[in-house]
């Protein structure tokens, strides 16, 4: 939940609200800085790249548990190094951090205060879709909580199986029944009784 101060507050209850969304983007080559502003505004020592490379966001949806809920940033695919990323190698964006912050401007296009963070997680997924002679770029993020869904994946073995049970040796012949099949009826049997 993003606690904003007094003054982004009586901005925001304005009858005319500019309300601007700050992406930071941590890619492996480099961090890029966008936001949702029709202009580039200069931010935190960064110069946050407008001009429609952000086309929109889905909603943020909160939740009282651990459930992770994605969220998906539209991108502009005339940006040549959108267009790269989305074609290029996924081990550019895939599990590297990204960070949203929220700010009002006022009448002169000016940041009210300072930007506050609403939202951060990983990226994970991006898509490029064509309809029509339009095209974009999602970029699915997910939160800190699905990771928490994802289990490893992990073969049980005996050794792994005695740290826990060392009493048990339920595994102990595991390999053995492995290589050495066992047939307990035969063929000839089986035929019969069917």
């Amino acid at each position: 939940m993003t606690i904003l101060d007094s003054a982004q507050q009586t901005e925001l209850e304005k009858p005319v609200a500019r309300p601007v969304y700050f992406v930071e983007f941590q890619f492996s080559s480099e961090t890029q800085y966008v936001c949702t502003a029709d202009r580039t505004i200069t931010w935190n020592g960064h110069d946050w790249l407008g001009f429609g490379i952000v086309g929109s966001i889905s909603a943020i949806e909160e939740s009282e548990g651990v459930e992770s809920k994605a969220l998906n940033f539209m991108l502009n695919i005339a940006q040549s190094a959108i267009l790269a990323l989305a074609v290029g190698d996924v081990e550019e964006y895939r599990g590297k951090p990204a960070k949203m912050y929220f700010c009002p401007l006022n009448e002169s296009f000016q940041l009210v205060g300072t930007p506050q963070l609403c939202w951060r997680g990983i990226m994970d997924l991006v898509a490029v879709a064509v309809e029509g002679e339009e095209g974009r770029v999602t970029l699915k993020c997910e939160t800190s909580a699905y990771g928490l869904k994802r289990q490893p994946s992990l073969r049980l073995n005996a050794a792994q199986h005695k740290r826990k049970y060392p009493n048990d040796k339920g595994f102990d012949y595991l390999n053995d029944l492995i290589a050495n099949p066992t047939v307990w009826l035969s063929k000839k049997f089986q035929r019969s009784i069917n």
